[in-house]
């Protein structure tokens, strides 16, 4: 898929469909004028964030504005809709004790499990918040793969974050050279290309038109060609 980011056009009042998830009564959500659901889509509350998508689900990228992405992040998760933000764990040394923080891997980045015509509508209602990564022939949010979107997890959780590196926008220098699995520890199951940078040999994976991070060395055991 190649994707670009696309803006949508002004709020036409749609009445909005829920999300994957029951609404969180906790959370804060968009206000009353902004309108509320009342339909209904395949339920996704017993999933795990790498567990395959119901019909009619899919994965979609968002550029979030301004560093909003709590923000964001909660108005989806009021509206029951899953939500993916990549971290990464940073290492620090405080008064003389290691201290382990999770930060956001890659700013203004933020993923959502929903509709697509659900994502199109509640867009419409957040213009100034969001806006979502498209399919560049149709304009519409661009799904990703449940398989990409596996591995992109797998490899950006907070558990197995520590090595990590964002490499920026996706580009076709990314998908070249063998393609892996990996078998064992902390990323078993994630797939993407074995690249030499920088004189290391890196696992790259890639969500196709959305981002690219970069694993640090994996030993060649804990890995199989596909």
């Amino acid at each position: 898929m190649c994707a670009r980011i696309c803006s949508i056009g002004s709020w036409i009042g749609a009445r909005l469909p829920r999300g994957a998830f029951p609404p969180n009564p906790t959370s804060p959500g968009p206000s009353p004028q902004e309108g509320r659901g009342v339909g209904e889509i395949p339920s996704t509350v017993s999933l795990q964030l790498t567990d395959p998508s119901p019909a009619g689900l899919h994965w979609y990228a968002l550029k979030v504005f301004y560093n909003r992405v709590v923000h964001v992040k909660a108005l989806f998760e009021h509206e029951g809709v899953q939500t993916y933000v990549p971290v990464h764990t940073v290492v620090r040394l405080d008064t003389g004790r290691l201290v382990y923080e999770e930060k956001q891997l890659i700013p203004s980045l933020m993923f959502v499990r929903c509709e697509q015509k659900w994502l199109v509508d509640f867009k419409h209602a957040h213009n100034e918040d969001f806006m979502y990564y498209a399919d560049a022939e149709h304009k519409t949010p661009g799904p990703i793969r449940d398989e990409e979107m596996r591995s992109f997890i797998l490899v950006t959780s907070a558990e197995a974050g520590r090595n990590v590196k964002y490499f920026g926008a996706d580009a076709p220098e990314y998908h070249t050279g063998d393609r892996v699995r990996v078998l064992d520890g902390i990323y078993k199951g994630a797939e993407g290309y074995i690249k030499r940078i920088k004189k290391d040999r890196k696992l790259i994976v890639a969500v196709t038109g959305v981002a690219v991070v970069a694993v640090s060395y994996i030993h060649p055991d804990f890995l199989e060609k596909i």
